[in-house]
């Protein structure tokens, strides 16, 4: 499960965004980036390839994939009047493009991965992860970042290697002003071309003689994850030319026949069952085999365990996860039947019941797909 510090990252970066933008950074987008900013890449541990997700070079590629289920997200809201009335409502059309949906994904998975970074992996950073083609990882730790460019690959002349280097940081100054006057696309590249500048010349100087500071390697390590993730949140809020919306301000959907919509809901229902039949089995078999089970876990990681926990306490641990596995298997048979059967209040129990697991994406799929407006009408008739 990942760390509570990713809840209060991405939510902090998006509260900020939604208070200061004026309402452009809109609470769809807030949502996407928190719940992204948590679940992010790993996603990908789920699905076994947690070290590519957890990398810079194939994040981007996963966030395609995940982009897709946040941006079903955005054509529901939920309507909440007191704890006993909470409605999700399908608004037959899309808040957000797709496109401004990934730009929010990339950017709360790259904020993830920093984070991840700095604290689980006390300062190192996967760029490419262990391939066939590669036999070790490629990473970045932050002490490789400090020491980029510290000496410098060309010997220059101290005198001269600060005067460009005082000359650089005074410039960029104007060309930020410059930057806030003009606010073009032009203007925006020609500031990162200045920036790209910067690094290549502490790297071929030596950050040490030119500003005494390690700004090559400071600069990347912000550009990477601090500046290029907020401006993909500022370009997330941007309407692109081929967007089009309908009266309500909504991102057109096509119609959808009443034979998709049972498609959808069998799905669920399968999803359900299946899900459920698993969990009892697993159960069962715990109840059965616990023994067997520890002693062989015992056997070979005692010493590691027993450091914190007796035989009895995983026992006991085992017993509890059992008979929550149990509790899950059969309310999801309870709702598998009511779909079936068309009863609405089952119908609604078992939307409250997955968003109560809304923060497993899954559970947050089926609820929003139990409330598409054809599948309601579908169970309520």
């Amino acid at each position: 499960m990942p760390s509570i510090a990713h809840l209060v990252l991405g939510g902090v970066i998006a509260l900020c965004f939604y208070y200061i933008s004026d309402g452009k950074f809109t609470k769809t987008h807030a949502f996407i980036f928190f719940l992204s900013n948590y679940l992010g890449p790993d996603v990908g541990w789920v699905l076994g390839i947690g070290h590519f997700t957890h990398s810079l070079l194939f994040w981007p590629l996963f966030a395609v994939v995940l982009a897709f289920i946040y941006h079903y997200f955005t054509r529901f809201t939920i309507k909440i009047d007191g704890i006993k009335n909470i409605e999700i409502i399908d608004l037959e059309g899309h808040k957000l493009h797709f496109l401004n949906t990934y730009l929010l994904v990339l950017a709360a998975g790259i904020l993830h991965n920093y984070l991840d970074g700095i604290m689980n992996k006390e300062c190192t950073f996967r760029i490419i992860p262990q391939l066939p083609l590669n036999n070790e990882e490629l990473s970045w730790t932050l002490g490789d970042l400090i020491k980029f460019g510290e000496e410098g690959v060309l010997q220059i002349n101290f005198l001269i290697a600060i005067s460009i280097g005082v000359t650089l940081i005074f410039g960029f100054i104007f060309v930020f002003i410059w930057f806030l006057k003009k606010n073009s696309k032009t203007n925006a590249i020609i500031v990162c071309i200045y920036i790209v500048g910067f690094v290549i010349f502490f790297y071929l100087a030596g950050s040490i003689i030119t500003t005494f500071h390690p700004d090559g390697g400071a600069i990347i390590y912000v550009s990477i994850f601090w500046a290029v993730p907020l401006i993909l949140c500022v370009l997330s809020t941007r309407e692109f030319n081929f967007i089009k919306r309908n009266e309500n301000g909504l991102i057109k959907l096509k119609k959808k026949n009443a034979d998709k919509s049972l498609r959808k809901l069998f799905f669920v229902i399968a999803w359900l069952f299946i899900t459920g039949l698993l969990f009892m089995i697993a159960s069962i078999y715990g109840f059965i085999f616990n023994d067997v089970i520890l002693k062989r876990i015992f056997s070979n990681y005692g010493n590691e365990i027993s450091q914190y926990f007796s035989y009895n306490e995983v026992y006991t641990l085992l017993i509890i996860i059992e008979i929550i596995h149990l509790v899950i298997a059969l309310l999801n048979f309870i709702c598998g039947i009511g779909l079936i059967f068309k009863n609405k209040y089952i119908w609604k129990f078992t939307v409250y019941y997955h968003l109560v697991f809304s923060w497993t994406l899954i559970g947050l799929v089926i609820a929003c797909a139990l409330n598409e407006k054809s599948i309601k009408e579908i169970i309520t008739q």
